[in-house]
């Protein structure tokens, strides 16, 4: 309450949010006599929620945008006053990517503000159509984990989509055949790629190889997952040729879920 109270002492005309994550009052919009504008780093209202870009890239999309929109008392499902379209490759990472986005939604942003100020974006506004909308929900800790009897495009997408936070972990055998030891080791997956030669290891064979500066883990399928950087846990990111050299001839193989 003393916080809405300073702010309507304000007299704000126009209030800007950007990754806000929670749905705000109706006492809070009532304040600017403009109203709130949103810059969603998604092409409403497709990704609405908290990880619109982390699940865009999730799901492997070639295309997402940002959106400018007003803000109503639902989740990311105001008017729209513009969009931007954006065409994205398939090795960007979410990070990168939300940088992106913003940058565009800020010139977004200064290219509409005349119109929110003299009033004609709330008449060009487009209301949403509900029935197209899709959920971009709350990434957990929990959906780090990789496992690599799915196929290799959907583990790539999710090392892409959760790079930053929460990243994305895989357990691996680890084999040192001189004495017959096994272990089990826990490393972040921070860079790869889908492997595109034509002799991926056959399903039978859990062996991960190393090859012209990448781990090849061979994944659901008859696909297969390069790996270019990892971080063991407490340890710096290293690129996969350091991290091989540093198993001192023992061998990997997949752990399978």
């Amino acid at each position: 309450e003393a916080f809405l109270s300073d702010f309507s002492a304000l007299e704000p005309e126009l209030c800007i949010t950007a990754a806000y994550g929670n749905i705000l009052p109706t006492k809070f919009l009532k304040i600017p006599s403009l109203g709130t504008v949103n810059i969603h780093p998604s092409l409403l209202p497709l990704y609405r929620g908290a990880a619109p870009v982390q699940r865009a890239l999730q799901d492997g999309v070639k295309k997402t945008g940002v959106s400018l929109a007003f803000t109503v008392r639902a989740l990311d499902a105001g008017p729209i006053i513009a969009r931007e379209e954006m065409e994205i490759d398939d090795n960007i990472k979410a990070p990168e990517l939300l940088d992106l986005l913003f940058a565009q939604g800020s010139k977004l942003l200064i290219q509409e503000l005349p119109s929110i100020f003299d009033g004609s974006a709330s008449s060009k506004a487009e209301a949403q159509d509900d029935s197209k909308a899709t959920l971009a929900p709350k990434i957990s800790q929990e959906e780090s984990w990789l496992s690599f009897d799915q196929e290799a495009s959907i583990l790539h997408n999710k090392v892409r989509a959760f790079a930053g936070w929460p990243g994305t972990r895989a357990r691996i055998l680890v084999i040192d055949e001189k004495s017959d030891k096994r272990s089990e080791l826990e490393l972040k997956v921070i860079t790869s790629r889908v492997y595109r030669g034509n002799d991926v290891n056959s399903s039978e064979n859990d062996a991960v190889t190393f090859r012209k500066g990448s781990l090849i883990i061979p994944c659901g399928q008859n696909t297969a997952l390069e790996i270019l950087e990892v971080q063991l846990p407490g340890k710096k990111v290293v690129n996969a040729a350091a991290f091989w050299n540093g198993l001192r001839g023992q061998k990997l193989k997949k752990l399978r879920s």
